[in-house]
């Protein structure tokens, strides 16, 4: 497991280009992300009343909140969110494609431009999977949503009534996590060029996901840890940090973010890789 995670790493240095595309298109959703939120929530949370104006403006505070949920200026947000989670859906897939298809021509002195042959030959598979993948994800919640809206409802009036919502949002991402996986290495199956066939390949990928379920919780945990110090990391930063230095260090971390996502992608593509039953390549 070290090693292919040590391997997965050697991989992203030799595709900063892809990294770098990866980081912009994260800093432009996240800033979409941040004018949706600025101009949704800031306004009313500037609305919440001070300490000093008694706890019955707080509780009406709560209810008008509770009944502009269901209000047309949510909805419009929601359409808004919609569409830009729609955008995400197609742009995603081209690339994945790319850097799937960068991977497995690695070693390959064919390919000029990989990750614009990748686009094109593989856009079709991965935009389907990906597909797929949040369909399965959102599928569960047509049952946990209405649970989960009526607990935070409830815990409008006291937080200690969230508690029970926590299990099954636990739940939700749990089985998104494992059918994040799932397709991710069905996606390194479709790939692959010496494989019998797009469908073959498909549940190959799959059934080395399955046959290597250790490894590959192995690798998302050891990724996942690292995530989270270097998050922790910049956030404790950005607490002493201000001015132009937190502003440069605030901009930054989309860079490791995106770095991160490509090293964990590598590392289990070196995984199904040594897995798969065509000679393995030496890798730094």
């Amino acid at each position: 497991m070290k090693a292919k995670i040590r391997e997965g790493w050697f991989l992203v240095r030799q595709h900063m280009f892809i990294a770098a595309l990866l980081f912009i298109y994260q800093l432009i959703w996240g800033y979409f992300i941040y004018r949706l939120v600025q101009s949704a929530v800031v306004p009313l949370l500037l609305r919440y009343p001070t300490d000093d104006v008694g706890e019955l403006s707080t509780l009406l505070f709560k209810m008008e909140s509770q009944l502009s949920l269901s209000g047309p200026e949510v909805q419009r947000y929601l359409w808004i969110l919609g569409g830009m989670l729609l955008l995400r859906l197609l742009i995603s897939p081209l690339i994945q494609a790319g850097l799937l298809y960068s991977l497995q021509h690695f070693n390959s002195s064919e390919e000029r431009i990989p990750f614009i042959q990748g686009i094109k030959k593989l856009w079709k598979p991965m935009l389907l999977t990906h597909t797929i993948r949040t369909v399965l994800i959102l599928l569960p919640a047509y049952w946990l949503v209405p649970i989960l809206y009526s607990t935070v409802m409830d815990s409008f009036h006291s937080l200690h009534l969230l508690l029970p919502g926590i299990p099954y949002a636990a739940s939700w991402i749990i089985y998104g996590w494992i059918v994040h996986h799932a397709v991710l290495y069905m996606q390194f199956g479709i790939s692959d060029p010496e494989g019998e066939g797009r469908i073959h390949g498909t549940f190959k990928g799959l059934w080395i996901a399955v046959r290597r379920i250790f490894p590959v919780i192995g690798i998302a945990l050891a990724l996942g840890v690292v995530h989270l110090f270097v998050f922790g990391a910049f956030t404790s930063a950005s607490w002493f940090l201000t001015g132009l230095s937190g502003l440069i260090l605030q901009q930054t971390y989309p860079l490791a973010r995106s770095l991160l996502s490509m090293w964990k992608i590598c590392s289990h593509f070196r995984l199904w890789q040594s897995t798969s039953t065509r000679n393995e390549d030496h890798i730094g």
